[in-house]
This record gives structure tokens, C-alpha cells and sequence, in this order.
């Protein structure tokens, strides 16, 4: 390997045991969304979320996480819905480096390439859990490896998706018309192929075992050539967290419920069987954390809450509804002992700081 864990940057949490399910951002699933219905439907992209238990209400809050085996599937029901081979390049085409957040724009910071893919590195589980970024010298060349967990039923589309923003990184350094010398694709050639090897900028490599695309060695230690924003810390990137949970499993189920939630379901039953687990299990590793699934509920409800006061124009009461109180007083009981504050206090008092920050 040509780079190691940043072990002096201490703001970056560690994970301590692998994740229940692995996750990552909906960051894709708003290109994907107006590809899908501009080439097939508004139906497909209802059937495509439904098959796969994704809220469509997700597309709207890309910050949140999903289970990678849900969105890499969502990828592949949508490309058959379309009947075309290059949709996954094509949503790929459609981010740039901001779609990602402050996470990549902290990596892009960067003094050099090879220190920006080594924030990517260390950095990547706030993007996305059970994957890895790494890069491996072969002869003259570094080539840089992205490995995911690999779904069961196919991931073609969702590995064509990765090149277009990982390109998109490495041309911040080496400019707009810089092109690999191969790219490697984890998947074995079909048919179809030759649709993809003419929109790629370098020949392709199939049946590798992981995603990757190959840079002369010598260019990592190309330096940025422009600063982009305000100089961003791995600090800054933990405390944006939507999760701010950092240790397995919890993070795993934490994140799936928040989902779910998203479509109005606080189920145990299928929290379970998202996350990939018996019942039985997520509760003992809920009781190792000293909660009960009714605890977890009830925080997971109360931070969609507080996003629903601050950023929505919803009243209490469709809020409260909304989140599955019977009745007003119980949510505004609920939301005071967590905040201290009652709905409305509470949006007012954020409303009074958006106001200053806007203001100064």
C-alpha cells in the first residue's frame, strides 16, 4: 500500500466491529430518481424504491444513509426499467464533488493526490460502511482500488456508476482532460459492453476483483491547484455526521430505522430483516447498549422531529401525527424531556439562529 491511516488526525472515529448492514449515503438516488422517470417513468421509479423498501422521500434527504445492498439493487431495477445499458455511467455523470458534502470536500482539500485518497481512506465510513479505498503500485503505475461489499444479485450498474465521481476527484488534480491509463471493472464482460467501453476514457480491464483505475505513480505527488472553500477538518466532517453514532452495530441500526421511519414504519420486525438479522439478535445488541427497541424508536422519532421543526414549515400537530403519536400532548411531552424544550420553543429558538447566522 502507498498510504496508511492518518493516525495523528484523532477527530476520525474508529469503527470497532464490522457493520450489521452496510451503509451508504443517498447520494446517488436523486440523479438516479431523474434519470429513471426522464427515461422510463414516475411508476418505474415507484416500483424500483418499492421492491427495495426505499422510501421515495430519501431522494429528497441524500445525507441519510441507506443499506448498500438496497441502493446497488435500486441500480439495477432501474437500468432494466430503461432497457439501457449506460444508466448507471450516466447517473455517475450527473455528481460532482459537492454532491457528496462536506465529507469529499474535505478530502479534495488535500495538498496533494496522494494525501486527498488518503483522507478518502480514512474518511470513507462517513460515506459509506463495509467498503474499503486503497492504492496498490503495479509496475510504473498506482492503481486506485475501490472495493464494496458485493451484493448477491448483480452490481454492474452501480460499478459503472463509481468511475464518473472518482474521475471527477482525481481531475481536481491532474485537470479536466487528464485520462487513467486502464480502468478495472469488478464485473465480467458482457454483451452490452462495448456501450461502456465507449463512454470510458481509458480501456477496460473486466472480471478484476475490485473497481479500480490506474494513475501513473509518479502524479500523486501532484500538488492542488486551487484551494476549494473554507479549509475543512475531519472534526468539522464528524460533527456534520447525520448518524453521530460511530460504533457498530448501533450506527447499522440507528441508520436503518431513521430510513424507515422516513416512510412512517417503527416495525421491529422489519428493521430486523433489513439490517439482515433475527429479531432476537437486534435485541440483544440493542440490550449490550442498554436500550430497549421501543428506546430506539422513540430517539429515532425524536431526531426526525427536531429536522421536521427546524428545516419544514409542518405544524406540531402534522408533525406529531406524522411521526405516529396518537396524540399531540404525548409528542410534545416526548420532545421536551429530550430537548428540554417544547416544539415550539424549540423552533423558534432555531428560527432565532438561522436568523443570525443569515445575518452575520
Amino acid at each position: 500500500m502507498l498510504f496508511h491511516a492518518l493516525a495523528k488526525d484523532s477527530a476520525v472515529p474508529k469503527l470497532s466491529k464490522r457493520s450489521v448492514a452496510p451503509l451508504t449515503r443517498a447520494t446517488s438516488l436523486a440523479p438516479l430518481r431523474d434519470l429513471l422517470v426522464e427515461w422510463a417513468s414516475e411508476r418505474a421509479l415507484q416500483g424500483a424504491f418499492h421492491e427495495e423498501n426505499l422510501p421515495l422521500v430519501i431522494t429528497e434527504h441524500t445525507d441519510l444513509f441507506v443499506p448498500t445492498s438496497a441502493l446497488v439493487a435500486a441500480f439495477e431495477r432501474a437500468a432494466r426499467a430503461t432497457g439501457r445499458r449506460d444508466f448507471g455511467f450516466r447517473v455517475g455523470q450527473r455528481l460532482q464533488h459537492q454532491s457528496f458534502g462536506l465529507w469529499l470536500q474535505y478530502c479534495a482539500q488535500g495538498a496533494t493526490l496522494s494525501e486527498a485518497l488518503q483522507r478518502v481512506s480514512t474518511t470513507l465510513h462517513f460515506h459509506q460502511s463495509g467498503a474499503h479505498l486503497g492504492v496498490v503500485r503495479q509496475g510504473s503505475s498506482a492503481v486506485l482500488r475501490y472495493e464494496r461489499s458485493q451484493p448477491r444479485n448483480g452490481h454492474k450498474q452501480h460499478s459503472d456508476y463509481t468511475i464518473p465521481p472518482i474521475l471527477n476527484v482525481l481531475r481536481l488534480y491532474l485537470g479536466k482532460a487528464w485520462a487513467p491509463s486502464w480502468i478495472e471493472l469488478d464485473y465480467p464482460q458482457d454483451a452490452d459492453a462495448g456501450v461502456i467501453e465507449a463512454l470510458m476514457p481509458a480501456p477496460i480491464r473486466f472480471s478484476r476483483p475490485v473497481v479500480g483505475i490506474a494513475i501513473p505513480a509518479n502524479l500523486l505527488s501532484t500538488k492542488r491547484p486551487y484551494r476549494i472553500g473554507k479549509p475543512i477538518t475531519a472534526l468539522d466532517v464528524e460533527i456534520a455526521d447525520s448518524l453521530r453514532v460511530t460504533d457498530e452495530p448501533m450506527r447499522s441500526i440507528f441508520a436503518i430505522a431513521v430510513l424507515r421511519l422516513m416512510d412512517g414504519k417503527t416495525d421491529i420486525e422489519g428493521t430486523s430483516a433489513m439490517a439482515g438479522i433475527s429479531v432476537r439478535t437486534l435485541q440483544r445488541y440493542l440490550n449490550q447498549e442498554g436500550y430497549s427497541y421501543r428506546d430506539l424508536a422513540e430517539r429515532v422519532r425524536l431526531r426526525r422531529a427536531r429536522d421536521l421543526l427546524a428545516q419544514t414549515d409542518v405544524t406540531v400537530t402534522e408533525a406529531a401525527l406524522s411521526l405516529g403519536y396518537s396524540e399531540h400532548a404525548n409528542f410534545t411531552r416526548a420532545f421536551r424531556r429530550s430537548t428540554g424544550l417544547s416544539p415550539l420553543e424549540f423552533r423558534r429558538h432555531m428560527r432565532r439562529i438561522g436568523l443570525r447566522k443569515n445575518s452575520s
